[in-house]
């Protein structure tokens, strides 16, 4: 509905005659009255749905010619999804037929709906395209933009080494240029890196450099994606309390400002603090508002999250069936998106579930797969996360040898990452080594 398509040769004989008929000149003005339009629109768009981020995006003059109402998420974010894949065809023909300023400013404009929808293919493509045309055209702050937009994409992806050299171009173009905000960016991104890598160290030390930044340049939603980023640093640290007070500094931060996705991440990021303190009714509800939102806004990573939350909550009540219900929906919506420490992190967590409710092959296909996947993008808690898994699994099934082996790679890794789950898990190992010396 609204929309039209036409026949192969249909097309084929407009293109000759628009070829024929119409000068170069005229075509030009024809093509970008068109990426003006789809650029405006965008705009639009984006103001809508990610409005705390419109000082950040380049200004966008609206053409004479009239744009389709974009007033309202309902209407905003479908527009965007029907008009995904014209969009990068759009950004391709930009790109490498002389349109590079209309490259450059449209990816910078997607740039949150592309994180925030985690259509992480199209990104990849998007940002390549748009850093072509700014190294074209000699446009170092678009450079620097697609740079640091090419490393979060890989980022997500689990490419740590690509995301980091991007992200280091990034950041040392962004001094160059004396781009503080941009640099801040940079900061951030590579701090999340290291993080996911398990440089607990290195990712402190980035993130407080991103925060120091985001507050002496006034970039406000950098400085609440910075809090959040410490907060779960923290928690995973065994640092509740710090990782509550940033938390909630963060939440606090992005409601005034209306950054709703660092919102529906604080809220849920929340959730899972008061899980392990066994509030589960507070992180029912965090989890619950984290999902609202997430779902209304189109930032299916939130929705993912807080899915997984509901399937943790429900495996603390011993509630196996509900809690694998949860882990699936999250693990679908992981895999779509592309986001594959968070798929990696659901596999385990589906592991631990299965094998609560003695489906232990399952489990243990679960947990390998889980295994596999870190190793290759080197998310190293994960990876400490299936082994530990694994050797709970081969010690239920009286195989103590191939548990004694998992847990203890479990407790090295766990231990290089300065987790307390190394405690736990070498407390399993010791039990073991008693119980087997006993009999």
């Amino acid at each position: 509905r609204g929309r039209y398509g036409m026949h192969d040769l249909l097309r084929v004989y407009a293109t000759e005659l628009a070829t024929l008929e119409n000068s170069p000149e005229e075509q030009n003005s024809a093509l970008t009255r068109l990426f003006d339009y789809y650029l405006a629109t965008s705009a639009a768009a984006m103001d809508v749905l990610i409005p705390a981020q419109r000082h950040s995006r380049p200004h966008i003059v609206p053409p004479d010619s009239p744009l389709p109402s974009v007033s309202d998420p309902a209407t905003a974010r479908p527009w965007l999804d029907t008009e995904r894949d014209t969009l990068v065809a759009i950004f391709a023909y930009t790109a490498a037929h002389g349109w590079s300023a209309h490259a450059t400013r449209l990816a910078a404009t997607l740039y949150r709906y592309i994180e925030a929808g985690a259509r992480f293919p199209n990104g990849l493509t998007i940002h390549s395209h748009a850093l072509n045309a700014a190294r074209h055209t000699g446009e170092a702050a678009a450079e620097a933009d697609a740079l640091l937009n090419l490393g979060a994409v890989h980022w997500q992806q689990g490419h740590y080494r690509q995301a980091i050299d991007y992200l280091d171009q990034a950041f040392e173009l962004s001094c160059r240029i004396g781009d503080r905000i941009m640099e801040g960016r940079a900061l951030l991104n590579l701090g999340l890196v290291y993080w996911q890598q398990g440089d607990q160290q290195q990712a402190v030390d980035y993130l407080q450099r991103s925060l120091v930044l985001s507050r002496e340049t006034g970039d406000r939603v950098r400085e609440a994606r910075t809090l959040a980023s410490l907060a779960a640093l923290y928690r995973r640290q065994g640092d509740h309390r710090r990782a509550t007070d940033y938390n909630q500094e963060s939440l606090s931060l992005a409601r005034e400002i209306g950054d709703r996705v660092s919102e529906a991440y604080a809220l849920a990021s929340l959730g899972a603090i008061y899980r392990g303190q066994g509030r589960y009714e507070e992180a029912t509800d965090h989890y619950q508002q984290a999902l609202t939102l997430g779902r209304e806004i189109g930032d299916r990573v939130s929705e993912a999250r807080a899915l997984a939350g509901f399937g943790a909550i429900y495996r603390r009540q011993c509630l196996y069936e509900q809690a694998t219900d949860q882990y699936q929906q999250a693990l679908t919506l992981f895999r779509e998106v592309g986001d594959r420490h968070g798929e990696a992190h659901t596999l385990n967590c589906l592991g631990e579930c299965l094998r609560s409710s003695h489906q232990t092959e399952q489990a243990l296909a679960h947990h390998n797969t889980a295994l596999t996947l870190a190793i290759n993008i080197g998310q190293r808690y994960e990876e400490a996360h299936a082994h530990d898994g694994l050797g709970r699994i081969y010690e239920s099934t009286g195989d103590f040898d191939e548990a004694r082996q998992h847990w203890r790679e479990a407790v090295q890794l766990y231990t290089d990452l300065g987790v307390p789950n190394a405690a736990d898990v070498d407390a399993s190992l010791h039990d073991l080594d008693h119980e087997h010396r006993e009999k």
